[in-house]
């Protein structure tokens, strides 16, 4: 049993290493920092909206979802996108054409949102 343990703590703390190293363990700071921008977008159709539309291009965000998009301001966004792109859970996306697609995405709702 104390084998077990011991192989697990050592899993462990590889992982933890692992995860540091990739930039994964976020300070408190950062954690409230995303915590608050998603209060400000998740809620809602157009979290989903905006996710589909970056991470699947099958999406188009309507011009509400851009405004609200816009109102969270661009670093949130990309704050977002970056913890949403470290996670291990999501190591098969294509990173590149999700910055793309985010990039795309916020020049057309920053057009949108100014001219109502």
């Amino acid at each position: 049993m104390a084998e077990a343990t011991n192989q697990f703590s050592s899993k462990a703390i590889a992982a933890a290493f692992c995860f540091a190293i990739m930039g994964i363990i976020l300070t408190e700071g950062q954690q409230n920092f995303l915590a608050e921008c998603r209060k400000k977008i998740a809620p809602g159709r157009c979290g989903w909206q905006i996710g589909n539309e970056l991470y699947t291009g099958n999406v188009t965000v309507d011009q509400q979802c851009c405004g609200h998009l816009v109102d969270m301001g661009e670093k949130c966004h990309k704050e977002l996108l970056k913890d949403y792109l470290s996670s291990p859970d999501h190591a098969n996306v294509n990173a590149t054409e999700v910055w793309q697609r985010s990039d795309i995405l916020w020049s057309r709702c920053s057009k949108i949102s100014a001219h109502p």
